[in-house]
């Protein structure tokens, strides 16, 4: 040792001469340790602790359909029911308690448990979202939450007869205002409300053996599934009801197929306005969907797969990106809707 201090020089006995710590068999010197230490504690004690407020203010400006009046709305709603019950909880702190207990008040509130679904899909999007941007590596606190009675109907339908829709008809046709000619579309296509109401007039094709109407993205609407996004073939009453709308727009020189109704809340609008002049028969838009389904039910043998295709339901699979190569032909769906015509 008295040799190995000879040959050593001033600095390297200085070293030596310090307290040394050992980790996992690693000696450390203890100033070194000590530094370190406190670095660690005052990054912790500046650090940024990201909350739900950040997460939302992420979401709205990252979010592909950010700039829709509707997804603000229903955004901004969940995001203050939250806030109301938890406060601006640190992201880092959220723990499937938390979310539980924001269940219960707001099924405690009468709040149906799927519309409580509905708010927590929009928080879960948030936080997962709000993750991803800010390098959080942890999975949702959100995910798989049970909510009982979820999936129940909010509101009884009663079967929806031949006679009822017989009736149904008879009134639309009774004064073809815009609103009653989309629902007449509604009748033999079973379409969604918005799906007629926000559709653009090129969406509409008359100048084709099978007249079809186009569902697809446009600057007013996004549509929820690749699904959703198809052509339909108009036949009937439906069909008459489109040429007319046609008519009215070109009229107007409008680029939409129902002007009066071409807003990001139109199609709301205009199933307020059905509803209140259906109510004598206890019928509301959404109605229709149901009813077109039933009947394609009762037929016995039409294929699911061609029934999505009509109806926009189900697998991801969009007619739009194979219409023309693979998906089903307007031909098969129009010899499908004949047999259900009203």
């Amino acid at each position: 040792m008295k040799a190995l201090l000879t040959l050593a020089s001033p600095d390297e006995l200085q070293i030596l001469e310090k307290p040394q710590v050992c980790l996992n068999g690693i000696n450390f010197d203890e100033d070194f340790l000590s530094a370190l230490v406190a670095k660690h504690f005052t990054k912790q004690r500046w650090q940024v602790r990201h909350r739900i407020s950040d997460a939302f203010e992420i979401y709205m400006r990252e979010n592909p359909s950010a700039h829709r009046r509707k997804f603000q709305i229903v955004a901004h709603h969940a995001y203050r029911l939250f806030l109301a019950q938890l406060g601006d909880i640190a992201l880092d702190e959220m723990r499937h308690c938390h979310i539980t207990q924001f269940r219960d008040c707001l099924l405690a509130d009468g709040l149906h448990p799927n519309s409580v679904r509905r708010h927590i899909t929009v928080l879960n999007a948030m936080v997962n979202m709000a993750f991803k941007h800010l390098d959080i590596d942890r999975l949702s606190p959100i995910r798989g939450l049970f909510i009982r009675g979820e999936g129940e109907p909010s509101r009884t339908i009663e079967p929806i007869t031949m006679e009822l829709l017989i009736k149904v008809k008879a009134h639309l046709l009774s004064h073809p205002i815009p609103s009653r000619l989309a629902a007449l579309i509604q009748l033999n296509t079973g379409m969604r409300i918005s799906e007629p109401v926000l559709a653009r007039l090129d969406d509409l094709v008359l100048d084709h053996d099978i007249p079809h109407l186009w569902v697809r993205k446009n600057r007013l609407t996004d549509r929820k599934t690749q699904a959703s996004i198809r052509c339909v073939p108009l036949l009937g009453v439906s069909l008459q009801a489109a040429k007319e709308l046609h008519r009215r727009a070109v009229m107007q020189k409008s680029e939409w197929l129902i002007p009066q109704y071409a807003s990001e809340v139109g199609n709301t609008s205009c199933a307020a306005t059905l509803n209140k002049c259906m109510s004598h028969l206890n019928f509301r838009t959404h109605m229709f969907r149901h009813a077109f389904i039933d009947r394609l039910k009762a037929c016995g043998d039409v294929p699911v797969p061609i029934a999505e295709a009509i109806t926009g339901h189900g697998r991801n699979v969009s007619d739009f990106a194979h219409y023309g190569s693979v998906g089903y032909t307007l031909e098969q769906k129009k010899a499908v809707i004949e047999r259900i015509l009203i």
